[in-house]
Formats: C-alpha cells, sequence, structure tokens
C-alpha cells in the first residue's frame, strides 16, 4: 500500500464519516418528524421508538453512501488543491489520472462497506423495522395477511390457490398434472385446505381424479411433489423484493422463473444490487471529473448534488422500465453508471491529454 493511498484514503474517509453523520442525522430527523404523532398515539416508549430507529441505521448507510462519497471526493480534492498539494505532486510526476484512479481504490472499500450494510446487516434490520412498525406500533397480525387466486406451476403441476396465508395454509386448493411429452392432464386434485412449504405440499380432504381411467379417489392426506416457498408471493405481492439478500433472491427468480412467472422485473431489481454497491467506483471518478474542471468548493458541491440527483433520477427511471419490461434488466440496472462513467472518463482523458 504506497504513502499516497494511506494518506489519500485517511483524509477521504475523515470527511466522508463526517458527511456521512449529517446525512444520517438529517435522514433520521426527518423521519422522527414524520412517524412522531403514530408513535405517541400507539403508546410507543422510548425503548422501543430508539430500537426501531436503531436497526434502520445500516440501510440507511447504505441507502445515502454514494451521495456521501461523492461530496467527500469533491471536497477532499478541493481542498488538496486549495493547499497547493494537487500542484506539488502533478510537479513529482503523479498525475490527476492517478490520483482519481486511488480514489476508485476508496470506492472499492466503501463499496463492499456499502454492499454489506444494504445485504447483510440492512436487510435483517429492515425486517425487525417493519414488524417493529406494524406489530408494535400499527398492532397488525402479520400472521392472518392473505393473498388471493395465487399459481404457479411446478414438476408438471399447475397450482391454484384460492388464498394463501404466510405460513402456507391455503383454501381452495387445486392443481392438474401433465406427464413430460404430452399435452393430457392425467392427474386432477383438489382439496379445501392445504399446508404449504419448501420440504413438501399436503392436502386435507383431497380429491384425486384420473381422467383416463374416470377412477375417483378420496384421501384424507395427500402430498404432492411441491417445493415453492409460500413467502416468495407474499414478498412479490407486498413489494419487498428489496428486503431479499441477492442470493435469497437469484433463488426466488430461478423458482418463480420455473413457476411460469414474469421475473424481468426481479432480474433488474438483481442487478440494481450489485449495480447500486459499484455506483461508488463511478462516483470516485465522476468526483475528480467535476474537480478538474472547477476546483471552486462551492460550485464542486453544488455540481455534485445535481449529479447525484441526476444518478437517483436515471436509477429510479431504468429501474422502472426494467420492471416494465420495457428495457432488458441488464441495461436498466447498468445503464445509468455506464452513462455517468462514459462523462467522467471523457472528461479525465481530456485533462490528462492537456497536462
Amino acid at each position: 500500500m504506497s504513502l499516497l493511498f494511506r494518506y489519500i484514503f485517511r483524509r477521504h474517509a475523515r470527511l466522508l464519516l463526517l458527511i456521512m453523520g449529517l446525512g444520517v442525522g438529517l435522514y433520521l430527523l426527518t423521519d422522527i418528524v414524520e412517524r412522531a404523532d403514530i408513535f405517541i398515539e400507539a403508546g410507543s416508549g422510548l425503548g422501543l421508538i430508539l430500537q426501531y430507529f436503531g436497526v434502520r441505521l445500516p440501510s440507511i448507510v447504505a441507502q445515502i453512501l454514494p451521495a456521501v462519497f461523492l461530496l467527500a471526493t469533491v471536497v477532499t480534492l478541493c481542498l488538496m488543491g486549495h493547499s497547493r498539494e494537487l500542484t506539488a505532486l502533478h510537479a513529482g510526476g503523479i498525475s490527476f489520472f492517478t490520483v482519481a484512479v486511488v480514489l476508485v481504490f476508496c470506492g472499492v472499500f466503501w463499496g463492499g462497506v456499502q454492499f454489506a450494510c444494504s445485504q447483510f446487516l440492512g436487510v435483517q434490520g429492515e425486517r425487525y423495522s417493519q414488524q417493529i412498525w406494524r406489530e408494535e406500533v400499527r398492532k397488525q397480525d402479520l400472521s392472518q395477511r392473505t393473498i388471493s387466486d395465487v399459481w404457479f406451476m411446478e414438476n408438471g403441476w399447475t397450482v391454484s390457490i384460492n388464498a394463501l396465508r404466510p405460513s402456507g395454509e391455503g383454501m381452495g386448493f387445486s392443481a392438474f398434472h401433465v406427464r413430460d411429452g404430452v399435452s393430457d392432464v392425467d392427474v386432477i386434485v383438489r382439496a379445501p385446505r392445504v399446508m404449504g412449504s419448501e420440504k413438501g405440499w399436503v392436502l386435507a380432504d383431497a380429491e384425486r381424479l384420473f381422467p383416463e381411467s374416470y377412477r375417483r379417489e378420496h384421501l384424507p392426506r395427500l402430498e404432492l411433489p411441491l417445493h415453492q416457498d409460500p413467502e416468495l408471493f407474499f414478498s412479490t405481492e407486498s413489494n419487498n423484493l428489496q428486503q431479499l439478500p441477492i442470493w435469497q433472491l437469484g433463488e426466488a427468480i430461478e423458482q418463480l422463473g420455473e413457476a411460469g412467472s414474469n421475473v424481468e422485473g426481479l432480474r433488474t431489481v438483481w442487478h440494481g444490487k450489485i449495480s447500486y454497491a459499484a455506483s461508488l467506483i463511478v462516483m470516485a471518478l465522476l468526483g475528480a471529473a467535476i474537480v478538474s474542471w472547477n476546483s471552486n468548493v462551492y460550485i464542486a458541491v453544488a455540481i455534485s448534488m445535481a449529479a447525484t440527483f441526476i444518478m437517483y433520477s436515471l436509477t429510479m427511471f431504468g429501474e422502472t422500465l426494467g420492471q416494465m419490461g420495457s428495457l432488458p434488466p441488464l441495461m436498466a440496472a447498468w445503464g445509468p453508471d455506464a452513462l455517468l462513467l462514459a462523462v467522467a472518463l471523457c472528461r479525465l482523458y481530456l485533462v490528462n491529454v492537456r497536462r
């Protein structure tokens, strides 16, 4: 690890943590003001309120880290330019592009921090905070949620359920089975109640029909070779896909794809989790490009805030188009990063050529 890298990393990290503290504080203050009356009406104690906002901290950090990183990069470079440190580096044979590369390595480190916060601590924290909000504050019984008209396909079975709960308990089950390579239905199954899980789906008071032989069976218990996780339907139904870690989301995409569901929107979310962490590398180059154009700290910070707004807008726009199927998931998730990266590299290339 070079002396230059250690110096820039430490200076950049100090500013980043300072700006991060301010950003998290403003975020929490806004959230507290919006929810204070609801907590008071629910009779929530101070301990519960602190617990609710405390477990949300990792997800808040993951959400604002790209913007914070860009601001820290711009301020660091502006201060180095103001103190003539960049001029001294240039006189010593170290180009501005080399400084930008050092910041890219800083982006790799903080991108890993963002990914860890969003996919490990943030996931668990958001689930726990939602549980607190719904059960302790809103007094909702989450175990009684139901979704209607559930359909999926697995192992040759096409399944329909009138109503399904998160526990896997379902009402109004019906399914038919088609043999491989044959279009005719060979088995039809109906049951008033079903209990589903990844280990298997068990029917109570089932009726099994064999159309070819016109035979009918009544079974008090029937287990079908189905392993669909009922929780996946609730994740999709309630738009909680952002809360799934990337590895679980990948499994959900595979299972729902095999069940015949449209998973283009889920693929966009999956790519978005990676591209958002990778955006810190883009922010490192973008911050260097901004300072290379104007090293006035006030102007550079203003441009950085505008660039952050553009990045978030493009990210939301691309995610929306990807989930609608108007753009391929890869382009929808990585397009904003690619566009800003191209702009930053073009500017840094021109600066390097001129010098």
